[in-house]
């Protein structure tokens, strides 16, 4: 009941502000790759077809709900072990016996940016891993381009 009132609420803020009509939910993007694709997508046809819907699911949720939400399954990695600056967070996907994690970074126009992927072998995040995503990091802070991620693709 609650849940109803405040979705009626919503409805008539955006009925009466033209400024609040029409929002865009949180974009899901991913560096541009050599070949014009996204980066990500790459790492998306490496796994096997469940793991990269689960990635794709829990993506989806945050664009959703134009929010990356607190959960057991979400970390930041720590700046001081990795000695960057900003916040990279890092996504446990587990699908079966696969296990996935997805490092990225929020923008300043709340959009989620996926820096890099890896499947989990060790119970450390690797030094390759954390390097990659903290070089594309900085690829992004240079202005590197960016391109949006089809989601809908993957999921199953």
């Amino acid at each position: 009941m609650l849940r109803d009132a405040v979705e009626s609420a919503l409805l008539d803020v955006s009925d009466a502000d033209p400024c609040f009509a029409g929002s865009v939910a949180m974009k899901i993007l991913s560096l541009h790759g050599p070949d014009g694709l996204p980066e990500f997508e790459a790492f998306l046809r490496l796994v096997s077809g469940k793991l990269a819907a689960a990635i794709c699911r829990k993506m989806q949720t945050y664009s959703e709900l134009d929010e990356v939400y607190s959960c057991s399954s979400l970390k930041i990695l720590n700046p001081r072990i990795w000695g960057y600056r900003g916040t990279i967070y890092k996504l446990r996907v587990d699908c079966g016996k696969e296990s996935a994690r997805v490092l990225f970074v929020k923008t300043p126009a709340n959009d989620i940016v996926l820096l890099h992927g890896f499947v989990k072998k060790t119970r450390k995040t690797p030094e390759k891993d954390a390097k990659i995503a903290m070089q594309n990091f900085q690829r992004l802070k240079n202005n590197g381009a960016v391109i949006s991620l089809p989601l809908v693709k993957y999921v199953l």
